[in-house]
């Protein structure tokens, strides 16, 4: 539903996972792990997993367990700004009205879904999503409940400001017995962000599709 956002498709990762050859020291992809390997290139791949909204979801919105009626209540449109930012969203038509605060709900959210699912937790408050969950946990379970607890951590840490805390992404996490099996959970979560980053070039962002899309939201266009 995310029709007037920037790219978050498979070419925002191919160009993410591009940006990890020179982002990274030729010294430091010597004595990095399989494991730190598997981790961010994972991370990459998963990290804007969130954003996905099935139709059934969407459907389901109004439900009390999704979270989204509580969201549109309580936390948009709060704070000094809220009663503006509310007159601008009334102007919408009904439809638009509803697919965007529905892509405010899930913008907002989007990193915590993807941790909550990474694990396989149908968590309330961040919208119905059961099949997903059910897909994202066949691919991943090959791979042991506490390398997915962390890979959900480093997938989330790139909507958080918590990079600093060693406690939360330690330098160094075993999942086995060699140092093969050991990742740098911080390291990991910089790459992802730092990639994340540097991807707002002309390919993410085209000045053509800007003009054929022509973004009606003031967020959109900002973005663009």
């Amino acid at each position: 539903i995310f029709d007037q956002y920037t790219k978050h498709d498979i070419s925002h990762i191919d160009e993410m996972l591009k940006n990890l050859d020179w982002i990274i020291p030729e010294q430091t992809k010597k004595v990095m792990s399989d494991a730190d390997w598997l981790m961010i290139v994972l991370a990459i791949y998963f990290h804007d997993m969130g954003m996905l909204v099935t139709k059934d979801e969407f459907n389901t919105r109004a439900k009390p367990e999704s979270g989204f009626t509580n969201f549109c209540e309580q936390v948009l449109f709060a704070g000094e700004s809220g009663p503006d930012y509310k007159a601008k969203v009334a102007q919408l038509s009904g439809d638009d009205k509803e697919r965007f605060l529905y892509q405010e709900f899930v913008r907002s959210k989007h990193a915590e879904r993807i941790r909550a699912w990474i694990m396989g937790q149908a968590k309330d408050q961040l919208g119905i999503s059961y099949s997903v969950i059910a897909e994202i946990c066949r691919l991943l379970k090959p791979l042991g409940t506490q390398f997915r607890r962390d890979l959900g951590i480093v997938c989330e840490s790139h909507h958080l400001n918590d990079l600093n805390e060693v406690q939360k992404y330690k330098v160094s996490q075993p999942y086995g017995n060699s140092d093969a099996e050991t990742v740098n959970l911080q390291y990991c979560a910089v790459l992802l962000r730092t990639a994340d980053l540097l991807h707002i070039t002309s390919d993410r962002t085209p000045s053509i599709e800007f003009r054929t899309i022509n973004p009606n939201d003031p967020l959109s266009q900002q973005e663009w």
